[in-house]
């Protein structure tokens, strides 16, 4: 089961994605099972495969299986369910993994069951509510009510960094990054302008803005495209009360591609067409940034993009945008 081929529609500013759903069944202490409805964005995973056969790696991260070959990537693959901390079957004969292709990585996470692919707006796709959302180690990034279940879509950034720490961008230090230009100088015109980011996830939402604030810059950040374009217009109509150019308010703006509410590339697509932000600088950092997606982002208006492993490149590129 084959996901290379599918449209990805987050990318072209419909406000549509297309999810997968799957199952982890849950062995209660009673001895019932219970099943739990998890997704994840079809954008994101290669293929769905029987469990592979796999060899065990030398000190491996707990909930690592082992590694396997996928189309000649040495891949790990990971125990979803332990990680997540739902108590499943230890047989594998009946399990599945799926394989996921994003940050130029490749991971592999056991699952119970598959169900199939579901094609829905971002605008029924609900952020958690303050009480579920646990702040940076949350692992759910929004829900999707369907057929009576809820469906969970986890935060698989967050996973693979907690599973694989050497490849977390917690590991970047703007203050240790000599190509940034640290000086007091350079901090305090920094200090005058002001970046809106956007991003569901807790973890790189906190990372970016710590990365920006530690530059100098100021952050207004805002868990999802919905709570961004709200927040955006509420400045626009402050700015034109006031009889203030927007751009002495906002600087730029920093967002993902997939969003609850509202994706990146549509709130990109409304940005464009306001009048108040039709040249602010707007920069897409995304897991899903291949070549055709930047192309794609780059015709419906954005200034650029950043694969969002490469976080060094992001106040080099914030100062670019702003000050030139």
């Amino acid at each position: 089961m084959s996901h290379s081929s599918s449209t990805i529609l987050t990318e072209s500013g419909t406000n549509e994605l297309e999810i997968i759903e799957f199952h982890l069944v849950k062995h209660l202490p009673d001895g019932s099972t219970k099943t739990c409805y998890y997704g994840i964005n079809v954008a994101k995973v290669r293929e769905v495969i029987q469990v592979p056969e796999t060899t065990d790696y030398p000190n491996a991260q707990p909930h690592m299986i082992g590694v396997f070959s996928s189309r000649d990537i040495l891949t790990p693959l990971l125990d979803l369910g332990g990680w997540l901390g739902v108590p499943t079957s230890k047989e594998l004969d009946r399990k599945f993994v799926i394989v996921t292709d994003f940050n130029r990585m490749t991971n592999g996470f056991l699952i119970d069951s598959i169900s199939r692919i579901h094609r829905i707006s971002w605008n029924d796709v609900e952020s958690p509510s303050q009480f579920l959302e646990a702040g940076e180690q949350d692992c759910v990034v929004a829900v999707v009510r369907k057929d009576g279940n809820l469906i969970m879509i986890l935060d698989f950034e967050k996973i693979i960094a907690d599973i694989n720490p050497e490849l977390s961008m917690e590991k970047y230090d703007v203050k240790g990054d000599r190509t940034v230009d640290l000086n007091q100088q350079m901090v305090t015109k920094r200090n005058a302008k002001t970046i809106i980011v956007v991003d569901d996830s807790a973890f790189i939402r906190s990372l970016i803005q710590d990365t920006l604030t530690s530059a100098g810059y100021n952050v207004i950040a805002c868990k999802d495209g919905g709570e961004g374009h709200d927040k955006l217009m509420e400045i626009a109509e402050y700015a034109k009360a006031e009889g203030l150019p927007v751009h002495e308010l906002v600087n730029a703006v920093v967002t993902d591609v997939e969003m609850p509410r509202m994706d990146g590339m549509h709130l990109l697509k409304r940005l464009r067409e306001s009048d108040a932000y039709q040249t602010t600088p707007i920069v897409m950092f995304s897991s899903l940034m291949s070549d055709d997606n930047r192309s794609k982002a780059l015709t419906l208006g954005a200034n650029d993009t950043i694969t969002k492993p490469e976080i060094g490149k992001l106040v080099s590129m914030m100062d670019k945008y702003v000050f030139n």
